[in-house]
């Protein structure tokens, strides 16, 4: 009469190869998560700047002034009036839920005049390994390009 043994459960190098696939598995899918959580903060900040841009033509239109868009050094987007006045602030970096890396305009100035023109101009958002552009032609209409 034969007797026959039968091993439950796994081998250690079994289990040491499920365990390395899992960890690598895991690894991928939380870089992709970070990535994700990154260009989802950058839309939405493209889209509170866009929303600036179209709201200081608008109010350019309306006041028949010149408003000018620019950013400080801590990166706070202000319009102002041609008083020299601030008609609305927004901070971009590390406040209302955005962490950009860079922002930045170019010129240093964005205007429009009483008439809703634009002199051209450009704002530049960087966050983690993207970036987007956000171009504005001389009739103020505002176009977004990715940056790599």
């Amino acid at each position: 009469m034969q007797l026959t043994t039968s091993r439950a459960g796994f081998t250690l190098l079994r289990l040491l190869v499920a365990i390395a696939l899992l960890g690598m598995a895991l690894t991928g899918s939380i870089s992709g998560a970070r990535s994700l959580a990154g260009s989802s903060e950058l839309a939405g900040a493209s889209r509170v700047v866009r929303g600036h841009l179209i709201y200081a033509r608008t109010v350019a239109i309306a006041r028949r002034e010149v408003i000018e868009l620019t950013l400080t050094p801590a990166g706070e987007l202000l319009l102002v009036d041609s008083r020299d006045s601030v008609v609305r602030r927004t901070s971009l970096l590390g406040v209302d839920g955005f962490h950009l890396d860079s922002a930045s305009l170019r010129p240093a100035t964005l205007r429009f005049n009483a008439r809703g023109q634009a002199a051209p101009g450009s704002v530049y958002l960087h966050g983690g390994r993207s970036g987007v552009r956000l171009v504005m032609n001389f009739v103020g209409r505002v176009r977004e390009e990715k940056l790599r």
